[in-house]
């Protein structure tokens, strides 16, 4: 599993550990690799993708009430849920348009329902951690 995942271009290294249901995966800076390109490669090796733990450079998007993330190498984009952390939500809203690293949880996937993100960390470009 690990050898297949680390095949996908922009993948540094992938550790595997089926004993736990687990993947940690390493990836090159710029990379172009989704989450979805990851958990159909891990479909295609007979598993089932689940939920995901994610640092994850992306621009604050508004779309009406909704906070979203787009992943700018990858346009990918996530829904952000509205989550504990109250005053990561409040940190979001004033970097809307920037790009900023977010840490954040990604459920497992449920039919074509968009992914959606909480978060749990926001850092603003730039700024140190």
């Amino acid at each position: 599993m690990s050898v297949s995942l680390e095949k996908l271009e922009g993948v540094r290294a992938a550790k595997v550990s089926l004993n736990q249901g687990r993947a940690t995966i390493e990836l090159q800076p710029g990379n172009k690799v989704s989450l979805a390109d990851i958990r159909e490669r891990v479909r295609r090796n007979g598993f089932t993708p689940q939920g995901a733990t994610v640092t994850v450079r992306a621009r604050v998007l508004v779309d009406g009430d909704r906070l979203r993330l787009e992943v700018p190498e990858t346009k990918e984009t996530f829904e952000v849920a509205t989550t504990p952390h109250a005053e990561k939500l409040a940190q979001l809203k004033k970097h809307v348009g920037q790009v900023v690293t977010v840490k954040g949880l990604i459920a497992a996937p449920k039919d074509k329902a968009a992914a959606v993100i909480q978060i749990t960390d926001v850092t603003a470009e730039g700024a140190k951690p």
